[in-house]
Order: C-alpha cells, then sequence, then structure tokens
C-alpha cells in the first residue's frame, strides 16, 4: 500500500524540475510587458491567477478526451493575457495611465502611418527579430503546457498546484485590493489615486467600463448645453495690444522641481535665469497649470489652453477636428480672438510636417502657419525636427515677425527638450545662420565625441557627454538649454512691453511625477501687464514656491483675455466685474461638438 501511495503521489525529481520550470514559465510569461518597460510600472501581486486557472484545466484534463482542447484553451488564453500586458504597458508607458480600448483604438490607425513614415532596413530587422520572438514565445508556451501536462499523473505535481491555486485567491482577492502601493497614478479615471493590486481580469473590466464611461460622456455631449461664455469676448475692442508669445516647452514639467536629482541644480538653473532676465528689466511671475495628460499626446494640452476647455480624451479632441471642419459654425478659441483683435497670429511647430495619411492641418487658423518645411533649413539634423530651436525660433522672427509693425501672437512648440533625450545638445551659436553651414561647429554630436558646455547648470552634474549621465540629468541639460535659447531670444529680439506665456505642454515621460502640473511663468518688461497676473496668485520671480497657486490648463484661455482686458484700462481697475467672465475651469466640452 505505502510503495502504490508512494508511485502515485509523488514524482522523480526530474519531473518535479520540469514541473517547477514549465510552471515559473507559465506565470512569468504575463509579467515579461511590464518589466520590460522604461518606466516602472503599477505594482501588482506576482501570481497571475488567469495562469493558475488555465494551468488548472491542462493538469487535471491529462490523458482525457479534453486534454487537447485544454491545452489549445490555455494556449489561446495566454496569448490574450500577453497581448492585453502588453497593450497596457504600451499605454502606460506612453500616457501615463492605464488603458481605455475605446480611446486607445483612435491611435492604431494613426501609429500604422507613422510606422511606414519611419520605414527602413533597420526596421524591417526590427520587424522581423519581433517576429521571431513571438514564434519563440509561442513555442514556449506550447512547450511549458505539454511538460505541465504531462506531470499532471504525478499526485504530487497536482497537489502542489492545487495547494498554490489555494492559496492565491485569498491574496489577490482579499489581501491585495487593500493594500497600497507606490506613488499616486493615473488610473481609468481622470483623478489620481493610490495603485492597488490588480489582476489582469480585474483590469480588462475597469478597462471596459471606463470604455462605456467614456462613450456614454461623449454621447451625452451631443445634447448637453453649449455654454456661451466665451461669446461675450466677442464684444472687446482692446485698444493696448502688446504682442504676445506663447511658449510651450516640450516636456518642461514641475517633476523639474520634485524630483530628488533635479530639484536643487533646477533650482539653481531658475535663480540664474531670474536673474538674467531682472537685469534686463523683465518682470517675472509664476504659478503652476494642471495639464489633462502626462508624459505625451502635446495636442491635447494644447487644445485645452488654446479652446477653454478640458481636452483629455482624443476621441474630445476628434469631435474638435469635426467642428472645425463644420462650416456653419465656429468654435472660439483664443487664436481666433486675437484674430478678431488685429493681432498678426504665428504658429512655430518645427516637428510637424506632411506624413502619409496624416495630413497636416492649420487647426486653429493661425495666419501664418510655419512647420518643419518652411524652415528653409539645410543643416545637420539635431532630433527629432532636423533644425534646432534657436535656429527656428530666429527665422520665424527675422521672416515672419519683424517685417511688420502690428502686434503679433507667436505660438512656439519647441522641440530640442522632447525625449528620449538621448541625442548630442544642439550648440549655441552667436551667429543662428551658421546651422545652415555644414561645418565641424554645427555638427550633431556623436556619442563618442565630447558634448557642448553646459549651460547654466552647476559643474557638479557635468560629465564627458551628455550620454555618460543618467536619464534625469540629461533631460535638466535639454531643458536647460532650451531655456537658454528662448532667454537669449526674448532678451534681445523680443519687442518693449510684449507679454510672454512660458509653460510646458506636459510632464516628461520616462521620470517618475506625482501629478500633472507644468511651471506657468508670465514675463513682460510692462510692469502692469505682470502685476496683473500677481493679482491672481502669481508668485515674484521664476522659481516655483508653495505659495505658487495652481491653474488648469482649460483656464489659461479666459485668464489671458481678462488679463488684457484689465491691461487695456490701464492701471488696476476698481471694477472687475465690468471684465471679461473669468473661467478657471474653462466650459463644458460640449463646446466642441459640431
Amino acid at each position: 500500500m505505502s510503495t502504490r501511495w508512494h508511485t502515485s503521489v509523488s514524482a522523480p525529481g526530474r519531473v518535479w524540475g520540469s514541473f517547477v520550470g514549465a510552471w515559473g514559465l507559465l506565470t512569468l510569461l504575463p509579467f515579461l510587458p511590464a518589466l520590460a518597460t522604461p518606466r516602472p510600472r503599477s505594482p501588482y501581486f506576482p501570481l497571475c491567477v488567469e495562469v493558475l486557472v488555465l494551468g488548472t484545466a491542462v493538469v487535471y484534463t491529462h490523458r482525457t478526451r479534453w486534454a487537447r482542447t485544454a491545452r489549445l484553451g490555455a494556449g489561446l488564453g495566454l496569448g490574450l493575457l500577453l497581448l492585453y500586458e502588453v497593450y497596457d504597458a504600451t499605454v502606460y508607458v506612453a500616457t501615463r495611465r492605464s488603458g481605455i480600448l475605446y480611446e486607445d483604438l483612435q491611435y492604431v490607425d494613426n501609429l500604422s502611418y507613422f510606422v511606414l513614415d519611419l520605414w527602413s532596413w533597420r526596421v524591417g530587422v526590427l520587424a522581423v527579430l519581433a517576429l521571431a520572438g513571438i514564434g519563440g514565445v509561442g513555442g514556449l508556451v506550447a512547450w511549458g503546457l505539454r511538460t505541465v501536462g504531462r506531470t499532471g499523473r504525478y499526485g504530487g505535481c497536482r497537489a502542489a498546484l492545487l495547494a498554490v491555486h489555494l492559496a492565491a485567491w485569498p491574496l489577490v482577492a482579499v489581501v491585495g485590493p487593500a493594500l497600497e502601493l507606490g506613488p499616486v497614478n493615473m488610473t481609468y479615471q481622470s483623478s489620481g489615486e493610490r495603485t492597488r493590486v490588480r489582476t489582469t481580469t480585474t483590469r480588462a473590466v475597469a478597462n471596459a467600463r471606463a470604455s462605456l464611461r467614456l462613450q456614454t460622456m461623449l454621447d451625452s455631449m451631443r445634447t448637453a448645453p453649449v455654454d456661451s461664455a466665451y461669446a461675450a469676448y466677442d464684444t472687446l475692442a482692446l485698444d493696448r495690444r502688446p504682442s504676445i508669445y506663447l511658449l510651450m516647452v516640450e516636456s518642461y514639467g514641475s517633476t523639474l522641481n520634485a524630483h530628488p536629482s533635479l530639484r536643487a541644480p533646477y533650482r539653481a538653473l531658475m535663480r540664474r535665469t531670474d536673474s538674467v532676465f531682472a537685469a534686463n528689466g523683465w518682470h517675472r511671475a509664476t504659478a503652476r497649470s494642471d495639464i489633462p495628460v502626462r508624459g505625451g499626446r502635446s495636442w491635447l494640452s494644447i487644445a485645452s489652453l488654446l479652446t477653454g476647455t478640458r481636452v483629455g480624451h482624443q476621441l474630445l479632441f476628434n469631435q474638435f477636428q469635426a467642428a472645425s471642419n463644420d462650416s456653419t459654425r465656429k468654435v472660439p478659441h483664443l487664436v481666433r480672438f486675437l484674430d478678431g483683435q488685429g493681432y498678426r497670429t504665428v504658429a512655430l511647430q518645427p516637428f510637424t510636417f506632411e506624413r502619409p495619411g496624416l495630413p497636416v492641418r492649420n487647426l486653429y487658423d493661425f495666419d501664418v502657419p510655419t512647420y518643419r518645411d518652411d524652415l528653409n533649413y539645410r543643416g545637420p539634423s539635431y532630433g527629432l525636427a532636423d533644425a534646432p530651436d534657436q535656429y527656428s525660433l530666429h527665422h520665424t522672427h527675422e521672416t515672419h515677425l519683424a517685417p511688420s509693425p502690428d502686434p503679433f501672437f507667436l505660438f512656439f512648440e519647441t522641440v530640442d527638450s522632447h525625449s528620449l533625450w538621448n541625442y548630442g545638445l544642439p550648440p549655441y551659436l552667436d551667429d543662428w545662420t551658421r546651422f545652415n553651414e555644414q561645418t565641424e561647429a554645427t555638427r550633431s554630436p556623436h556619442p563618442n565625441a565630447e558634448s557642448f558646455p553646459p549651460v547654466f547648470l552647476p559643474d557638479s552634474i557635468t560629465a564627458p557627454t551628455i550620454y555618460d549621465q543618467p536619464t534625469p540629468l540629461r533631460y535638466l541639460r535639454h531643458v536647460a538649454h532650451e531655456l537658454r535659447v528662448l532667454r537669449e531670444y526674448l532678451v534681445e529680439k523680443a519687442p518693449p512691453g510684449s507679454l510672454v506665456l512660458l509653460l510646458g505642454d506636459h510632464q516628461p515621460p520616462l521620470i517618475d511625477s506625482a501629478d500633472r502640473t507644468v511651471p506657468l511663468h508670465v514675463l513682460s518688461t510692462d510692469s502692469t501687464l505682470v502685476a496683473h497676473a500677481r493679482r491672481h496668485g502669481f508668485t515674484e520671480g521664476l522659481l516655483p514656491t508653495p505659495e505658487s497657486p495652481t491653474l488648469r490648463q482649460e483656464g489659461l484661455y479666459s485668464f489671458l483675455v481678462r488679463l488684457l482686458a484689465a491691461h487695456d484700462r490701464g492701471t488696476a481697475p476698481a471694477d472687475t466685474t465690468a471684465l471679461p467672465p473669468l473661467r478657471p475651469r474653462g466650459v463644458p466640452p460640449s463646446l466642441l461638438v459640431p
């Protein structure tokens, strides 16, 4: 009896080894996409209940007529788990939120065109390697399921699997959801919450619910009343019209003032930058702006600012695009308001160019849209836009701003500080036209070449090459270079009395950030313009402080219009009720429905 029990319950050592190895492989596979991402993922309990369920089915159907069906079903189930985890990890890295399938499907078409645009033999090799990797993973899954299934004849393996299975359920279902781990993360809602333990199935269900909520919200917009608060701006007629700069610095986020390795050098950078502006007669005030996105999708941040409504979803942006095609109505936005006040509106977006299937659109009806192919740039390539921002900005000034005496509005979406910050910094040249010369001085730095000297940064964080520095410091150096480009231009060429709004488009990707805010600076050589900003709580100087207020991105449209109206009246008006309405939270997104 004891011998019979031994042979039926226990397994030889090699069988146990195969069982543990195969089972460990199957359990690990769903976590590989999260582990392979370049930034931390939301932590969750490292045991996939779904794999346990699938594996149990394979083990207990061994040597039955359902064995083949069980292995096939388990293989397909693991494939779906892997596919979902790859999707969720990709979305998290790109957008700093978990997946919302109803919205994320909108990006598939654009992504396909983007891949075609970047296609080369290197991309082809990577595609072949990716397909080979997928085939290899499929082979590993098949081997693991066969091995686990064969060991199902041994009672010991079955008992071990059952014990783990029974222990996992209370951990995931009861203990896990009660835990709060890691920093505050973006989840399926637009608010932040502590990361909780979730199985893949739980996250997929939350994804489906979020998709349904988004669909319901979009459907309700079609019957919701349109807030006409911005229509009152059409009655304004400004007599004092300072030239306006709206400078959105790529990835310029508040994490610079919070990250442990960035806080000290960033504060030193801003103190020095502030002193230069002060020495040249510029007044400065600072707040923060709450952006609807993190780590990317700049166009949603821009849309929120210019339209005065919170555009936190691609589908909302699509609604705005559809409304802009409707000739029977015009969506109010900042560019249209300034155009009605006699401003010459100019857009500088060096990274915008025609791609297959992705036409360039002047969505906000700028008088002079300036894109990559409009810059007449023939020099070496620097980063994503080819032309460095110093060249783009000065070329646009000399071509479109300086020749006209009329006040202008320049919207500049910078590029030099775009992630991944793995290319060399462009040099800063005294003569910006030299960028079009193919010289050693303007050659794009090679990873093995010495980098150009750091700009306005303490020597303690420098290194022989920018590639020798960790990601946060590479990011800081690119932001510092960007701020130098803007500072030198404004001091040298901005018309007297110009109003400058300088802010980030979103928090940087690849670097942890606790919120969505970005620094917001108001600058002018006219003290009354900055004084109006301080009445809204803006603090003195360029360095954000705990006292600096946080404004919502969609509220900046009404803030700027109100600031211009107050400035038009000269000194601070005693009766602020006569000023245009201030909408600190913008207006509902039904404004964007055609």
